[in-house]
């Protein structure tokens, strides 16, 4: 697609100090080159107060703080449903709204007093990151998805919806449908030669040499800068990259920064904590110029001058983009780790210290990393940047704040985006709490603060032939069915109190229509009935699947964290009874489902929150439960699988079924965890093979004496040691530095602490291998273990408590398949 001199893509939002301005990073998709556009609005820093003008213009603290200009505003108070007026105090720069203990909002009770002022910018202007935009005599028009493209999906697919339900699904399709360009990027990586190896590299204080610096990237990059030194082996024989030698590191920085320079994105691993900190300080202490330093460093990371740095090590960490985004598929946060799992490659294994490889090692090795970024990225028809732009579009967050922010500060943006829209005071926490009171509810689970989702429980043993039904987006879907937002839930009007939640003392409103509901409930629908139906449409492209799937899943992280944060302490909008009602809403839908499937004569084996096993393939039955759903509670019931037969055991709420396509699915249970030894897994595995065979009650039999064999074959390995010590190996992720690990140490950590002692550099996402050993820590790391050291006991505990969750339910006891007698075991 050509695009025209005018069309751009908001690809960041900022703030200069010295300019005291706000500015925009427009890609000029023409010329594919970033300008930065400055604030022409004269649009300030500024907060609220309840006060009046005329009495927060003769306080001299609050012009002492940056305080120039106070306005008068009208408001409207969302908690106590009325209009209001409050003062906009306007101030120099957003350190003097708050920041510093004489900060505005340290002398007067303030609202919108902590929102980044980038951001604040993004709400005033409404504006939509990672949309593109027309850009007329100083005009900004977003373009948006085709209106007859729109209107046909409206029409086709939410036909029959309310008119003021289909408005907000037309907008969300607008932004959603809207173009989205391919972009230029380029992944680095950065190597440093410490002088000694024991020493870890620090970007507050450079000492060490930059002495690699890899490019992989759009436009045909694929080059490693490279610094001459005394002693070093330049053998060199190519690797499907261009190199370039300096004599200088200075010169070798130079040159990196122009590169950087040259694309709008610069992607890294690491890189707002490393890579680009250290560049940055490291050419200030070299004296290369601040004007020629393209990289600046904020409170939340590392950004560039007129492009953006996306730290794709953040991005991976968030549990809600590794779990609906990516479906579990990695479990470590790594770049070796997230590459092996996506990419099915990682990183290149060097076992000498980084100084003593020679060119040919050291280029390999670094460059490898930024082509993993670059296979990362590109994958899937670069399904991970479309992915960012849409969470991007959604939130109304720019590109880097995504990365550094989880899904709570994404729902939240997308909120205040809205609040602001409406001309809403965005409340603070305290009110909300203090209108809305406390729950109401006791929690079962020690630690949460109100009663959750309902669990039936199981009936122990093995079962054939049931069904598994799920209420799809059940959460979400109640915010919506039910109005339920922090302003309607006990809402000020005597009227509405006797629109009670079950199970509670709460009540929500029936006059007007709740924002996190009507939100929520267009994500939801839009999900639902467009985009997640499109992308498993054989008649489309898979390029257009494609994009269908990254909305979809993108709309799905959103969704399942809407009902979480609002339970979440620390969420601005933190609303007790809010996420109490929903739970009991859920409670009392999942009851009314049990019930009815008993009045279709059906045996609810098990159930938990959303889901619900029947003892049943009766189709009719399945279909009635279906359609009573949609009829008596507007929400959808839906298939989720057939299980062959299922097994659950007495002792605890994990539980084993096998498909009727033969796939054996394990939940909750330790065998199947990442992180166990692979002997353990092995063992394991063979147990669910011979299991995946069961069709009928009689071959269970013949199995169960399988697995009996099969278990005493894998202790006896144990027990004579006829095993590869790396098969016994647990592999634990750092999730900190050693040194914080205050309280308690770990297994892992103390394997680590015996790394370090061995000079081996250790830090945040470092996978630790170890074995558990006899000698006084238990633990001991695997490189240094031997196989006479191991602690076999501990091993066969571990073998215990991992097969018995599945022979529990099978009336199979560990103890007597291995011989041990009921004294040994405790022994």
């Amino acid at each position: 697609m050509s695009w025209t001199m005018s069309e751009y893509f908001l690809l960041g939002v900022g703030y200069d100090g010295q300019e005291r301005k706000a500015y925009l990073k427009l890609l000029d998709l023409h010329e594919m080159r970033v300008i930065i556009h400055w604030d022409m609005t004269g649009h300030k820093p500024y907060c609220l107060s309840e006060r009046p003008a005329a009495e927060l213009i003769n306080d001299p603290r609050l012009k002492e703080a940056g305080a120039v200009d106070f306005v008068e505003v009208e408001k409207y108070d969302s908690i106590n449903d009325r209009s209001i007026t409050m003062t906009l105090i306007k101030a120099t720069d957003p350190l003097a709204v708050g920041g510093t203990k004489k900060s505005i909002r340290e002398i007067v009770r303030s609202w919108e007093a902590d929102i980044p002022y980038h951001l604040n910018y993004i709400y005033d202007n409404r504006l939509i990151p990672s949309l593109v935009y027309r850009v007329e005599n100083g005009k900004f028009t977003p373009i948006l998805g085709d209106d007859k493209n729109v209107q046909q999906i409206l029409e086709r697919f939410f036909n029959e919806l309310a008119d003021n339900e289909k408005q907000q699904i037309r907008k969300w399709l607008e932004i959603l449908e809207s173009m989205h360009p391919p972009i230029d990027f380029v992944c680095l990586d950065i190597e440093i030669l410490g002088e000694s190896p024991t020493r870890v590299p620090s970007p507050s204080n450079p000492e060490d040499r930059v002495v690699a610096v890899s490019f992989a990237g759009t436009k045909n990059m694929d080059k490693v800068l490279v610094l001459k030194r005394d002693n070093f082996d330049m053998r060199f024989e190519g690797g499907g990259f261009s190199l370039e030698l300096f004599d200088d590191e200075a010169g070798l920085l130079m040159r990196c920064f122009e590169i950087m320079e040259d694309y709008p994105i610069v992607v890294s691993f690491n890189g707002d904590d490393f890579d680009l900190p250290y560049l940055k300080n490291r050419a200030e202490k070299l004296n290369i110029p601040r004007n020629k330093i393209p990289i600046n460093i904020g409170r939340d990371g590392a950004t560039l001058r007129k492009g953006v740095h996306l730290d794709l090590y953040r991005f991976f960490n968030n549990k809600s983009v590794q779990v609906y985004a990516f479906d579990n598929r990695y479990r470590e946060y790594t770049l070796d780790g997230v590459a092996k799992a996506l990419l099915g490659v990682g990183k290149v294994q060097v076992e000498k210290p980084l100084g003593e490889l020679n060119l040919q090692e050291l280029t390999h090795y670094s460059y490898t990393d930024s082509r993993l970024l670059r296979d990362m990225v590109e994958a899937g028809d670069r399904l991970l940047l479309r992915l960012m732009a849409v969470i991007s579009r959604i939130s109304r967050m720019p590109l880097e704040d995504v990365c550094r922010h989880g899904v709570s500060g994404w729902i939240k943006n997308l909120l205040y985006w809205e609040l602001r829209g409406l001309n809403w005071l965005i409340p603070l926490k305290e009110d909300l709490v203090s209108a809305k009171g406390e729950t109401s509810t006791k929690a079962i689970i020690e630690g949460k603060k109100y009663r959750g989702g309902m669990v039936v429980e199981p009936v122990p043993g093995i079962h054939f032939n049931v069904t598994v039904l799920d209420f799809a987006s059940l959460y979400p879907s109640i915010l919506k069915e039910y109005n339920l937002s922090f302003e309607t839930i006990n809402c000020p009007h005597e009227e509405c109190r006797s629109n009670k939640i079950p199970e509670t003392p709460h009540w929500v409103c029936s006059k007007k229509q709740g924002l996190q509901s009507s939100i929520i409930g267009a994500i939801r629908d839009i999900r639902v009935k467009w985009y997640k139906p499109m992308a498993s449409d054989k008649s489309l492209t898979p390029v257009q699947r494609s994009w269908y799937e990254v909305v979809q899943r993108a709309l799905k992280v959103f969704l399942n964290a809407s009902y979480g944060v609002l339970g979440f302490e620390e969420f601005p909008l933190y609303c007790p009874p809010l996420a109490e009602s929903t739970t009991a809403i859920g409670r009392y839908v999942f009851q009314s489902a049990i019930e009815k499937a008993k009045s279709l004569n059906i045996l609810v084996v098990y159930g938990d929150t959303d889901s619900i096993f029947l003892k049943t393939t009766d189709p009719e039955q399945v279909n009635e439960l279906i359609r009573w759903a949609a009829e008596k509670f507007k929400l959808e019931l839906e298939f989720d699988k057939v299980y062959r037969y299922v097994v659950f055991s007495r002792r605890k709420k994990n539980y084993l079924g096998v498909t009727d396509r033969g796939f054996v699915d394990v939940k909750g249970l330790t065998g199947k965890k990442r992180n166990i030894p692979v002997f353990i897994k092995e063992a394991f595995d063979d147990m669910l093979r011979q299991l995946a065979e069961v069709k009928t009650a009689e071959d269970l039999e013949r199995v169960k004496k399988n697995i009996r064999e099969v278990i005493a074959a894998w202790y006896s390995k144990l027990k004579n040691r006829t095993f590869e010590i790396d098969q016994l190996a647990f592999k634990v992720m750092m999730s900190k530095t050693i040194e914080r690990y205050e309280k308690t140490t770990p297994q892992h950590v103390k394997a680590a602490k015996k790394l370090q002692a061995m000079g081996v550099k250790v830090g945040p996402g470092d996978i630790i291998s170890f074995v558990k050993t006899k000698d006084k820590e238990g633990v001991t790391p695997l490189q240094l273990a031997r196989k006479e050291a191991v602690d076999v006991d501990k091993y066969i505990e571990y073998m215990r408590s991992t097969f018995e969750q599945v022979l529990d339910p099978l009336e199979i006891d560990f103890d007597s398949v291995v011989g041990l007698t009921s004294l040994e075991s405790f022994m």
